[in-house]
């Protein structure tokens, strides 16, 4: 007796065959389609949004940078252009729905084909979040993470602050006001098609502000280089943007006059932002953002002070990786043993946050120990916790809770 296999079986052993022979060295990565760079680059953005096309503009800022007057170069350069423009600056904090609802209405009334975003973190996701739901009909909650996301007009972002990277990222996160709940947006979609980044529009910032925000992005990077969804061009990527701010985040800090030092942050960020976005991020990011939303502690604080924590954590499945950091901390030696450098590459981390005058414990902060539990949870559900190098449980989280609060960096076992 002969036994028969169906066609329908044949292909589903076919194509759990190729599923299982597929080359895990594959990786997609996405970038800006135009990046300017340089001092006074802003007044090129005229002929940038030319190539891209681009006719009348919604520029996106934050209120604090309009009043400033830094939104004013970017208007001379649109108009020099012949081009028009319509301003919209009522970005003032984290952006939400009720934000993004305003700025969609805004972008049908003036029938801009071009969203440009101006400012910090705020600014551009509040104009990539533009962007994208401007023909996007359904309630925001229905966006899950990972969703895809698209638009018909065109995007670009002008960062005034080092920090967020957004200007090279596929991501943005907005505050659903109806549910209460931050909801990511996550597609190509998001990625900027035009990059400017001008450090002399970073040469206000305060001292503090570019402390923090240069610490966001070292964080980016170490966590990008560690991921294990990482792949050779955002390691590249990540490793650079390290060897960058080690040398230039504490001149930017001590003297924010530094032109080329502002640049070398810029260009960091950057870096950092490609990086994460084609890679993911980790603990130190999963844990912060609650801490942030429990204690209103601003981003680049809370990662300023997890970070070693996280990475005390991380390094028994990431000791080589640390090692390799070590060289582009610059504080590695021929002698010493990869346990050595990884050691090294950590507490040169901590150094340069407490050098920076950033706080390296949440000591110093309203803290309940009683909430440790719950932001432990709602950060095993983070999205960026499946990047991380080595599996956590709550608990775990718990405990490098604790050690942050009593500000104990526990260099002895894992």
């Amino acid at each position: 007796m002969t036994n028969t296999i169906s066609p329908s079986t044949i292909a589903t052993i076919v194509t759990q065959t190729l599923q299982q022979c597929q080359f895990n060295t594959s990786f997609t990565f996405r970038s800006p389609a135009i990046t300017v760079t340089g001092p006074y680059c802003v007044n090129q953005l005229g002929s940038a949004l030319h190539e891209l096309g681009a006719k009348h503009i919604l520029l996106v800022a934050d209120k604090m940078v309009w009043q400033l007057g830094l939104t004013a170069s970017c208007q001379t350069a649109i108009e020099l252009a012949g081009l028009t423009f319509t301003l919209f600056t009522d970005v003032q904090g984290e952006p939400d729905s009720e934000l993004v609802a305003k700025g969609v209405a805004m972008l049908t009334e003036s029938g801009a084909d071009f969203v440009l975003g101006l400012g910090g973190g705020s600014a551009l996701d509040t104009a990539k979040a533009i962007a994208v739901l401007g023909d996007y009909k359904g309630a925001l909650s229905e966006f899950k993470v990972g969703g895809l996301a698209s638009r018909n007009v065109g995007l670009g972002a002008i960062p005034t602050t080092a920090g967020t990277g957004s200007e090279a990222t596929d991501i943005t996160v907005i505050k659903d006001v109806v549910n209460s709940i931050k909801v990511p947006i996550k597609g190509p979609a998001l990625v900027p098609d035009l990059a400017l980044l001008d450090p002399a529009l970073m040469l206000g910032v305060p001292s503090a502000i570019t402390a923090a925000t240069g610490i966001d992005t070292l964080t980016h990077a170490i966590e990008a280089y560690t991921s294990r969804q990482s792949n050779p061009l955002a390691q590249a990527y990540a490793y650079h943007s390290i060897e960058m701010v080690i040398k230039a985040l504490p001149i930017a800090v001590g003297c924010g006059d530094d032109m080329d030092m502002r640049h070398s942050m810029a260009i960091a960020a950057y870096k950092a932002g490609l990086s994460f976005s084609n890679s993911g991020l980790g603990l130190v990011h999963a844990i912060s953002h609650q801490v942030g939303a429990f204690y209103h502690i601003p981003h680049g604080v809370a990662n300023a002070i997890l970070l070693p924590y996280v990475m005390v954590f991380n390094r028994l499945c990431c000791e080589n990786s640390y090692a390799e950091i070590a060289k582009a901390l610059s504080v590695d030696r021929d002698s010493m043993t990869q346990r050595e450098l990884c050691q090294a590459a950590i507490l040169r981390v901590r150094q340069l946050i407490d050098d920076l005058g950033l706080p390296t414990s949440l000591a110093g902060f309203d803290i309940n120990p009683h909430d440790f539990t719950a932001i432990a949870e709602q950060a095993m559900s983070d999205i960026c916790l499946t990047g991380t190098p080595r599996q956590v449980n709550a608990k775990q989280i718990v405990t490098l809770l604790e050690q942050a609060l009593a500000g104990e960096l526990r260099m002895e076992g894992c």
